[in-house]
């Protein structure tokens, strides 16, 4: 059986209507917040910018850092939920699968179109993102931008990887890392993340 994405999508946004007074929301073994994009990307471009241009290396890999581990262990703690259990895990025939399912979750969450255009198990993972909440609010703010600007979607995209080919959580994080090659920030159609084991 293949993953059914709405099935997933429809899941989550009939969850997300379950929420604390704070924002909170307790669904897929998780605890997920209401959370403005504008804010989150402002949060980014601006640390970028404190950091200084002799420090923009140093910068980009820290936001990607902290999106690839956030991405490991919310990923983690979504996949050994109730709900994936009932919901997802029936849909699933082998371990790449569930990469179709991460994939389902967010853009139910709200991250984009991304799609999966290629995967090499073990290997390769390749995401394209039509819509990316970073690159809109890069373009929003600055003009094009040299080098992509989607630090979340990378690091999720090595997450995804770590968590289906790595060592066993909480262990296998950083065993892949993502590039991207292709963002509209810089005048690209389109966002593209590439994620492949990583070296050393």
């Amino acid at each position: 059986m293949t993953i059914d994405g709405n099935k997933i999508i429809h899941a989550v946004m009939e969850g997300s209507r379950i929420r604390e007074a704070k924002g909170i929301i307790p669904l897929f073994g998780v605890y997920l917040s209401i959370f403005s994009t504008q804010y989150y990307n402002r949060l980014s471009f601006d640390f970028e910018i404190k950091m200084g241009k002799s420090r923009t290396a140093e910068s980009e890999s820290l936001l990607i850092q902290a999106a690839q581990e956030c991405g490991y262990a919310t990923f983690h703690g979504i996949r050994n939920s109730w709900e994936w259990e009932k919901i997802v895990q029936p849909m699933i025939e082998n371990k790449e699968d569930q990469i179709e399912g991460f994939i389902a979750v967010a853009v139910a969450f709200g991250w984009g179109d991304l799609e999966v255009k290629k995967l090499v198990p073990d290997e390769k993972l390749v995401i394209r993102v039509g819509d990316s909440y970073e690159a809109s609010g890069y373009l929003d703010r600055y003009d094009p931008a040299g080098s992509g600007k989607c630090y979340m979607l990378r690091g999720v995209a090595g997450a995804f990887m770590d968590l289906i080919y790595g060592e066993d959580y909480p262990d296998g994080c950083f065993a892949f890392t993502a590039e991207e090659p292709f963002c509209r920030a810089k005048g690209d159609v389109y966002c593209e993340f590439i994620a492949r084991k990583s070296s050393g």
